[in-house]
């Protein structure tokens, strides 16, 4: 029965998923289009990322008092609203970019309000030995999606726009609010302090106290900042830079998916005999090394090779400290833990997407960001190492 449910919830995800790369694809290039600016497209990519530090917090507090279903459920029907409303910015003949990152901003908002109810619903609807299993499907999901996403997107985006994009995300939206409905209503009532602040405080305190996970969600601040240097500015690196067609570019982030896909589908038998805090530092280690490929290679079937090798062990990192935070925080902090530990990590994104492109604006070329992005990342795990998660087993 719990697998039988749980299936509910991973296809729900799956469609939205589909939409959201469509959108993560279509958004950039139609801004460059507009613009031809490398500025404007990498600063709203970090503004999607805003909301994780202004909601985390509060998504957290309704993931532990509310249904987890019912936010889940409101939560995609309002996303599909606010989706239409960034199409409509879009349309217009001249861009206003106020209007343009207001919309990406209330449109990234549902995702950090829900996604603590997301993560905390999984140990109601799968056993305990089963979420290194539950999570890696959710995980490879995504990275299945990130391996057909760009070949689709880019022959969407090719063939009839970006605007087409948009609206098949309008509708995911709508298709996974309707599949979440068969899940069950569960709700563990939990006696909990009065207010918001009073909820917060003890998530906080939690987080603090608990230095396995603290440690680890500080870990993913300085990887997220790495990351997102680069990948905020991959579409101008690609297409502007390097002069690949969105073609070539999407053929790069196929590859690159085809890793995390890989990294999903055999998490679950290589982490088994594991220590997490082993696999979360050293795969941190690992991704910043290879990041340095990057310097040597501009073929794009040789740079999407590489990006699937940071892939690989970026996946098995977020499914290692998933379950570890699922296994260890009690059920009744669990929604408030993953809002804090998500928006300390998350706020790393906007960051390191405006650090990015405020270097390209300067002037310097890429290979100053990808150094930059390497050194981060490799130093973020060599000294996570010697925390208490670097010790967790």
């Amino acid at each position: 029965m719990a697998q039988s449910v749980f299936r509910f919830l991973w296809l729900s995800f799956l469609i939205s998923s589909i939409g959201d790369w469509l959108y993560k694809l279509a958004l950039p290039v139609v801004i460059l289009q507009k613009t031809g600016s490398a500025y404007h497209a990498a600063t709203a990519f970090g503004v999607s990322f805003v909301p994780w530090i202004v909601f985390s917090l509060l998504g957290g507090v309704i993931a532990d008092d509310y249904v987890k279903k019912y936010v889940l459920i409101v939560g995609h029907f309002l996303a599909s609203g606010l989706a239409l409303l960034l199409l409509g910015v879009l349309w217009q003949r001249q861009l206003s970019y106020p209007l343009l990152y207001g919309a990406i901003f209330l449109l990234s908002s549902v995702d950090p309000l829900t996604h603590p109810s997301f993560q905390s619903v999984i140990p109601e609807l799968v056993t305990a030995n089963q979420l290194v299993a539950a999570n890696a499907t959710i995980q490879t999901i995504e990275n299945c999606i990130s391996v057909v996403g760009p070949l689709l997107g880019g022959a969407i985006i090719t063939l009839i726009g970006g605007y087409t994009g948009l609206m098949v995300d309008v509708g995911s939206f709508l298709i996974a609010a309707i599949l979440l409905c068969w899940l069950p209503n569960e709700h563990h009532t939990n006696p909990k302090p009065a207010g918001v602040f009073a909820e917060l405080r003890v998530g906080f305190t939690y987080t603090l106290k608990k230095q396995v996970i603290l440690s680890g969600s500080l870990m993913f601040f300085f990887t997220n900042f790495a990351l997102n240097m680069f990948e905020a500015n991959y579409m101008y690196y690609m297409i502007k830079q390097l002069g690949y067609s969105l073609f070539k570019t999407s053929i790069a982030m196929t590859i690159a998916g085809i890793g995390a896909l890989l990294g999903g589908l055999f998490a679950t038998k290589w982490l088994a005999n594991r220590k997490a805090g082993v696999v979360l530092t050293n795969s941190t280690m690992w991704a910043g090394g290879l990041t340095f490929l990057l310097l040597l290679v501009h073929q794009y079937i040789y740079i999407g090779l590489v990006l699937a090798g940071i892939n690989v062990f970026g996946t098995l990192n977020v499914v290692t400290y998933f379950s570890l935070r699922q296994r260890t925080v009690p059920e009744q902090l669990l929604g408030r833990v993953v809002a804090v530990t998500r928006m300390v990590s998350y706020a790393a994104i906007p960051l390191g997407s405006w650090v990015g492109g405020l270097i390209l604006g300067q002037g310097y070329q890429m290979a100053v960001v990808i150094m930059a992005a390497g050194a981060i990342r490799f130093l973020a795990g060599f000294f996570a190492r010697y925390t208490e998660m670097g010790r967790e087993a």
